[in-house]
């Protein structure tokens, strides 16, 4: 599920609404759920102020987090559902997933250190 999808339903906002507050037709914001590469900056911008969290959080890629229930405060917090706990998931589906999230991190590692030579830059 697209971190997107998960802040607008767990601030109870339809497509619609969403679509409508950053200034793009409902099937358009459709499509950037779907797929948040397609965001742009001012949209972006304008999610985080929406969902009243850090820009970081909506450009957030390639996570997904799987809520255990459906209720929330109204700052939109909810229980993260831990999937290694879950006899469901196969020892092959759980080693697969570690192997991505191995992958993702090497790869938020090798962004943080371009996002740090860019601030370094720009002092």
């Amino acid at each position: 599920m697209s971190h997107l999808k998960i802040l607008r339903e767990i601030n109870n906002y339809t497509q619609e609404y969403v679509a409508e507050q950053i200034g793009v037709d409902q099937s358009t914001y459709s499509k950037i759920e779907r797929n948040p590469k397609n965001l742009k900056v001012d949209q972006a911008e304008k999610l985080a102020q929406l969902y009243e969290v850090e820009l970081e959080d909506i450009l957030l890629q390639g996570v997904t987090l799987s809520f255990t229930h459906n209720t929330f405060t109204d700052k939109g917090y909810g229980y993260v559902h831990n999937i290694f706990d879950s006899p469901q998931n196969s020892k092959s589906e759980k080693d697969e997933l570690i192997n991505n999230l191995k992958e993702q991190i090497e790869f938020l590692k090798t962004q943080n250190a371009q996002l740090l030579t860019l601030l370094g830059e720009k002092r």
